[in-house]
């Protein structure tokens, strides 16, 4: 969600920084006069080494970011990140225009939180734990958002499709300034469900959004 790499990969990459700084050391560096008797050395992969550019590292890093990422989001027990985006962008979560509270909610979702991180009875239908699969019929999700039921989870499926960059195409803008309000009022009643009480709201659903949404269309 914020492009934050694990501590292992962090660590291949910057061995891998380290090598390719290598190749580039002044002629006294006590390292360049060392290659020559690494290089000899049985078992030694220093040959093997390339020199690439700049650019090529940093497509190498990509790369390799993005084949662990799709072998993570593979497995059985990544569920959560099964979800989100296949590629190692930023969440647009992170960074669009939202309220302080709608930006807490699509992070919460994000990570399987409920408002309150613990489970307790639905106030609509008591004899039910109020978990996240049971809010998404309670509330009738998909039929708010217009979703079929195949798709397990619509609002991770909807927050994977919001826009990526800036300039968003009007088409675009006015699909999502019809489904962001709607989307909002969802997590916001998914609140007051929780808490079993109204909760105020200074202004309309998504209101900050739509307002940059407009921009566009």
């Amino acid at each position: 969600m914020s492009k934050l790499s694990l501590m292992l990969e962090r660590t291949s990459i910057l061995q891998a920084q380290f090598l390719f700084r290598s190749l580039f050391l002044p002629e006294d560096a006590l390292l360049t006069c060392l290659l020559p008797y690494i290089r000899n050395t049985r078992g030694s992969q220093w040959y093997a080494l390339s020199q690439p550019d700049t650019r090529s590292l940093k497509a190498a890093k990509r790369r390799f970011l993005q084949q662990n990422l799709e072998i993570r989001q593979r497995c059985r027990n990544s569920k959560l990140l099964s979800s989100c985006r296949r590629s190692i962008s930023l969440d647009p979560i992170l960074w669009l225009l939202m309220s302080k509270s709608e930006r807490s909610r699509c992070i919460h979702w994000r990570l399987g939180w409920l408002p309150g991180g613990k489970l307790r009875p639905c106030p609509k239908h008591p004899m039910q734990q109020l978990s996240k699969n049971h809010a998404i019929s309670c509330l009738d999700m998909h039929r708010h958002l217009l979703m079929p039921e195949t798709i397990r989870d619509p609002l991770p499926f909807l927050l994977n499709m919001l826009p990526l960059r800036p300039s968003v195409p009007p088409n675009l803008a006015l699909t999502w300034s019809q489904q962001w309000p709607i989307l909002c009022s969802l997590q916001h009643e998914l609140d007051q469900l929780y808490y079993n009480k109204l909760i105020p709201t200074k202004h309309s659903h998504g209101q900050k959004l739509l307002v940059w949404l407009k921009q566009s269309i």
